[in-house]
Order: structure tokens, then sequence, then C-alpha cells
């Protein structure tokens, strides 16, 4: 892999980049990809984002959220996965990528595959500590839109400092952000706090089915096509819902079951403990130790079934 001094200096050095962030982006790959791209900008060099799917609401607040492009209609010297651990997961744009020949991966999941020319993969809470570190080891100045931009990732992928991932380093690099303009309240209403009346009724409806296996130590919550049809609430609209699973004094181990397409469904693993990174894995998915997914397809029944075996390996009797 390539080091943070050797990325930071060729990364700047390129004429033109285009950024990507995974599938469905969350606030840390939107938070770290826009920022890296308003650092560039600041230091002279093009630089793009680009995403398979449309910016969640959300995240909307942020004035660079608007210029997140979704067609690559331009050429660049470099392209640029962020938070992505495979190149999959790039959606449409996973192709092009591939078939680049300067390709770069900044991200901080353990199941990274090394897909890219080169990679700079480091376990931290969120990409966002990565990028500031990047920006830190190249002296780029930290405006106060980049200090929000990388707040939001790091605010995000921790739960808002609740989750096992917040270390000293995170809220190291969390005051640092503040020093330079972050506004931390903002940030947590806009991405935690603030709903819509739809994913109240959805949560409501949700977690009113929550199920539990191996003597409650696993929870499950399931989002049916039908729960967002009754409720006109958006799948984006389900973060955070896992959250309130782990909430439970008996649940070691955590998973929401979101159905996609008929049939198809989107899991997120969440543990007080557990490594479920192997769990996901075993479904072809991955992330972190205390937070993986998956993408898995069948009978509903059968699903959970699955899902419930292969989760029950890592919980101790």
């Amino acid at each position: 892999m390539i080091t943070i001094n050797e990325l930071a200096k060729k990364l700047f050095a390129e004429k033109s980049v285009a950024l990507f962030v995974h599938i469905n982006p969350d606030g840390d790959a939107l938070g770290s990809a826009l920022a890296l791209k308003c650092a560039l900008n600041n230091s002279g060099v093009k630089a793009d984002v680009y995403s398979n799917d449309e910016v969640p609401k959300k995240f909307a607040f942020f004035n660079q959220a608007k210029f997140v492009k979704n067609e690559l209609n331009s050429e660049y010297s470099a392209f640029v996965a962020i938070d992505n651990a495979e190149i999959s997961r790039l959606g449409k744009f996973s192709e092009d990528f591939a078939k680049h020949k300067n390709t770069y991966s900044i991200d901080h999941h353990i199941s990274n595959t090394l897909y890219a020319k080169y990679n700079y993969v480091l376990d931290m809470a969120s990409n966002s500590e990565n990028i500031l570190e990047l920006l830190t080891v190249k002296g780029v100045e930290i405006t106060e839109e980049i200090a929000n931009l990388l707040l939001m990732g790091i605010i995000t992928d921790t739960g808002n400092f609740r989750h096992k991932n917040t270390t000293d380093k995170t809220l190291l690099s969390a005051s640092k952000l503040l020093e330079r303009g972050g506004d931390i309240n903002k940030i947590t209403y806009e991405t935690f706090t603030k709903q819509s009346k739809q994913r109240a009724m959805l949560f409501s409806l949700v977690m009113g089915k929550i199920r539990y296996f191996m003597d409650d130590k696993i929870g499950v919550i399931t989002v049916n096509l039908s729960d967002f049809e009754k409720t006109k609430a958006k799948q984006e609209e389900t973060e955070g819902f896992i959250d309130f699973v782990m909430g439970i004094d008996t649940v070691e181990i955590g998973l929401c079951v979101m159905e996609v397409e008929k049939g198809k469904y989107k899991v997120s693993f969440r543990s007080k403990g557990a490594d479920v990174n192997m769990v996901a894995s075993a479904f072809g998915g991955g992330g972190h130790k205390l937070a993986s997914g998956c993408r898995i397809a069948g009978d509903y029944e059968e699903v959970i079934e699955r899902l419930v075996f292969e989760t029950s390996k890592y919980i101790d009797e």
C-alpha cells in the first residue's frame, strides 16, 4: 500500500481528479469526498465527485451536495474511490474505474480488496479522519467548509460519537475541525434529530415487529417494500434504525433486513463485540468488525434462517 506522504505528494500533483463514492452514499462517503474535492480545487487541481445514486435529502443542507454528479462526462488524469471497500460498490462507474490506468483508493474498511493501483487503507472510525490526515500532511488549509464536511463524516460514522469505533483520535480530529469552524450542533440536528413524518411512521411500524433469536441475543428488524408503500417513506430514511435495536440490553448483535426489490435484501449488521465483518463476509459482504453489511436474495423466512444461523456462530453460549 501507499503511505500517507506518498499519497499526498502524488494526488495533489494530478492535473484532474474524479472522486467516486459508493452506492447509496452515506455521510462519511459524501463528507470525505466533497472535502477532498474542495481541498484539491483550492490547490489548483480540477476535481469532481460522482455518485451512482442521488444524494440523500438529509445531506442537502451542505452547499457542496448540489455539485455531486451522476454522469461521467469528462476525462481525468486520476480516478479516486472514496470510502469504498470493493470496486463493484461503485455501481455504474465500476467498469470505467477498472479500465483507468491511474487509480487510487482511500478507505477505512478492513475488508478493502485493494483494487486500485494506489491504495491507502487505514482502519479508522471514519474515512473523513483519513482525509483530514491527508490534508494535514499536505499542509492544505482546512477551511470552514472543509471542516464541516469532514465533521459530518465523523459524526455520521460514529453514530454521533456513540459507537464503539469512537477513539481518542476520533475526538481529537473532531476537536481540530471545531476549531476551524465545524458546527456540531447543526450537523447533529440535520443528520440525527430532524426527520419527516413519514420516517416516524416507518420507525413505529418496523420497531413493532422486532424478532429475537438465541435467547434474545440476536435482534432482527425487517423493512419490507410494503412498509415503504404504507408510510411513503424512502429507503434512505432507515439509516439509524439499527441503533435502536442495539440499545436493547440483551441484544449482542443486531440486524436490519431491508427489502430493496422483491425477494432481494440489504442487510446491516451491528455488534457490541462479536466480529460481524466475518458474518457479512459469509454472504459476500464486509465492512468493519462491529458494523458490516451484505446483500442477499431468497424467500424471506429462508433469508432470516440463513442470517441467524451464520450470526449465531459468533454468539457466546
